[in-house]
């Protein structure tokens, strides 16, 4: 995965592109997710059709389409 790639999620209700690179997650993304402190996950921003921008693990998405 890389900046520019369009991903879907696992369920195909949102649609993307990437805007950050894939990265560890941080102690202020464990709220995101619902996680316990300590645990640690591969995280896309991706920015979505509405705009907004969102926080997803590189396991919840998949690559549509490569970016160039």
């Amino acid at each position: 995965m890389k900046v520019g790639d369009l991903v879907r999620d696992d369920f195909y209700e949102d649609c993307g592109i990437i805007v950050s690179g894939p990265r560890l997650s941080e102690d202020c993304d464990l709220v995101r997710f619902g996680s316990m402190d300590g645990d640690v996950y591969h995280v896309v921003d991706v920015l979505g059709l509405d705009g907004t921008l969102r926080l997803f693990t590189t396991d919840e998405v998949r690559i549509v389409s490569e970016g160039r």
